[in-house]
């Protein structure tokens, strides 16, 4: 046999969730003794361009081609961004997102929706003000006293918050959003804000987050160790018996 299908990928992977290069070169010259470093290497690029493995950092694969990350950006959301855009278009770094799309990944659906607007440090006041001109329950950098008191159990609320340098964040139907690296790294720094997605609920987020979808554990890991989190990150990024 001179080609490697699905099946044969699922046993390489089947014991372990990522492998080295090294590693795939070691299972491709098992398949093809003959061959030559250059042949294997031709090979290896092969199934990366079908989809078979894929990077995750530097020399190191999963299995398969996985989806991005899309979520559905609402009407209201999409408008909020873009009324921020036209009042502040001098603003170069600035992302939204809803608490709502976490609800894919964690076995308790949550009722309430948490829009996170996150803005430059000296903006944050401005950003702030306009929102609230509009909104009701708009919150900015809130302590964790008016977390409990005022955004837990609320329907619907709005957190204006300062957004970290060098955070993650990515285009997506004509609105800016932090990336899924981002907002994993975020729900383990802000154990507050987002106290209903802790403990098993953490756990079940990564999981299926790193299961479905084409997270970069570099990108992960970077901004977990700017947000002096990684020793935290890499535990939940790691099962007993596997290594990043």
């Amino acid at each position: 046999m001179n080609y490697i299908d699905q099946n044969d990928v699922r046993d390489w992977f089947e014991n372990d969730r990522f492998l080295t290069t090294d590693e795939l070169v070691k299972r491709l010259s098992l398949r093809f003794p003959d061959a030559k470093m250059g042949t294997l290497s031709a090979k290896l690029h092969r199934l990366k361009k079908e989809g078979l493995v894929r990077n995750v950092r530097r020399g190191l694969y999963a299995a398969g081609s996985k989806r991005e990350f899309e979520p559905d950006i609402s009407k209201e959301l999409a408008g909020l961004f873009k009324k921020l855009g036209k009042r502040f278009p001098y603003l170069d770094n600035l992302c939204v997102w809803d608490s709502r799309w976490l609800n894919e990944f964690t076995v308790h659906q949550a009722l309430t929706s948490m829009v996170i607007i996150e803005t430059e440090r000296d903006a944050e006041k401005a950003v702030f003000e306009f929102i609230k001109a509009a909104y009701s329950r708009v919150f900015i950098d809130p302590t964790p006293k008016e977390i409990d008191n005022y955004i837990l159990g609320c329907e619907k609320c709005f957190v204006v918050r300062p957004l970290v340098t060098e955070a993650p964040v990515t285009s997506f139907d004509n609105a800016a959003i932090p990336r899924l690296e981002k907002i994993l790294v975020d729900l383990v720094c802000e154990k507050d804000l987002f106290v209903s997605f802790q403990g098993e609920e953490l756990c079940n987020i990564f999981r299926r987050a790193l299961t479905d979808y084409d997270v970069s554990l570099s990108t992960l890991r970077r901004y977990a160790r700017r947000r002096r989190r990684l020793e935290e990150i890499d535990k939940l990024i790691v099962t007993p018996g596997e290594g990043i």
